[in-house]
């Protein structure tokens, strides 16, 4: 990849990568994704923000020595410290060894557990600055977006606002700058994907990213993946608010989230008993029944739902001593805060065992949802297990 002049004296010095297919194991990369750094020429020596993945390291060392040699780099700044971002500042200052790092508190924490050697650091604070070769490096908290480490740096004469993930896609463009990029709805839907998985959990945090960056004038955003953001940049920053307030976890006590999975319709009777129970006594109801074929097409609206809702109830029958799978996925797309406020509560059927409403309980517990003991019936109902089940019900309320 060859360098690119983003304004005067500061250079895109990154790696593009067009065949990555999975990031991070479990999010997949249909456009492929980029490692963005950056290099600032200064009178006194260079400045480069952010590392690469440890895989392009040679690739990311040549596109800095095409600029300067790399014993003219006086500080790295990293925003935030996984290894993606990381993985390639070892080689940095292995050439390098008085280059000092420039990150948070919790950032320069990890760089000590990922370089393990000792390296010169200047600790960002929130709100502090660093001056430099006529530039002005102002910190404003990125707090979890979406690592407790993220602290962005503004260049204050250039009006540019280094990122990392925050406002990035995986998204492999060789034009690097969105103004430049043809293929527009692919950006947008790879940012959208982006976000839900990776700042979907966090959005609240993001609201509250989005007030500070909202009062610095920026002409363009650095981020560490995809296309940097050199047009239209109030409204990128706009559309991150709109991505976040429907993900901002509320509990609406009115309404009431049933997820379930049911194998030969047991558990499906139960559901939609609660369901009819529910609505009976005047509760909003989203009802979800899933399997392998359409959970992919309804996990976004489940999580949607699970944000809002007061009560979540999970219905799963017990599969080899467990819980269908899925309701793991769906309960790994949640950071604790999401939990606030609500209620939750697993029931289900089962035949020669029955751990999976009692193993479902312990992740909502883990998750510090308020949860209510469940309710399990070994294979169909009779009278007596309608019977717990109402009583189960009346719990719930």
């Amino acid at each position: 990849m060859h360098t690119i002049e983003l304004k005067k004296d500061l250079y895109y010095v990154g790696v593009v990568d067009h065949s990555l297919k999975v990031f991070d194991v479990a999010v997949k990369t249909d456009y492929g994704t980029s490692y963005n750094s950056y290099l600032l020429k200064t009178n006194d020596g260079a400045v480069v923000f952010e590392g690469s993945k440890r895989a392009f390291k040679d690739e990311y060392l040549n596109n800095i020595r095409s600029l300067t040699p790399i014993s003219e780099i006086k500080y790295i700044f990293v925003t935030h410290t996984e290894p993606d971002h990381t993985g390639s500042i070892e080689a940095l200052l292995d050439e390098n060894p008085d280059i000092t790092v420039v990150a948070s508190y919790a950032a320069l924490a990890n760089l000590e557990k990922i370089l393990r050697r000792p390296f010169k650091k200047f600790q960002m604070l929130p709100g502090g600055n660093l001056s430099f070769g006529g530039y002005t490096f102002n910190f404003v908290s990125g707090l979890l977006l979406h690592w407790p480490d993220v602290m962005f740096t503004y260049i204050k004469e250039l009006k540019c606002l280094v990122s990392c993930d925050a406002f990035g896609a995986h998204f492999a463009s060789d034009d690097i700058l969105l103004s430049k990029e043809k293929d527009k709805g692919g950006y947008k839907k790879a940012l959208k994907y982006y976000f839900d998985n990776i700042m979907g959990p966090f959005a609240s945090y993001v609201l509250q990213a989005c007030d500070r960056v909202s009062k610095l004038e920026i002409e363009m955003i650095l981020p560490g993946h995809g296309c940097i953001i050199d047009e239209h940049v109030e409204e990128q920053i706009e559309l991150y608010r709109e991505l976040a307030r429907p993900l901002v976890p509320h509990a609406d006590g009115n309404k009431v989230t049933i997820v379930y999975a049911s194998a030969y319709g047991y558990t499906k009777e139960m559901a939609l008993y609660l369901a009819s129970r529910f609505k009976e006594d005047g509760k909003e109801i989203d009802l979800f029944e899933i399997d392998a074929l359409n959970y992919a097409s309804l996990k976004p609206e489940i999580i949607k739902s699970i944000y809002g809702t007061g009560t979540l109830l999970l219905g799963s029958p017990t599969l080899v001593g467990d819980a269908i799978s899925l309701f793991y996925d769906i309960l790994g797309s949640f950071f604790w805060t999401t939990a606030q406020g609500k209620k939750a509560s697993a029931f289900g059927d089962y035949g020669w065992s029955g751990e999976a409403v009692p193993h479902l309980s312990d992740r909502l517990k883990q998750l510090h949802f308020s949860v209510i003991p469940g309710y399990r019936v070994n294979f169909k109902m009779d009278e007596t297990a309608k019977e717990g089940l109402e009583a189960y019900y009346q719990t719930l309320k």
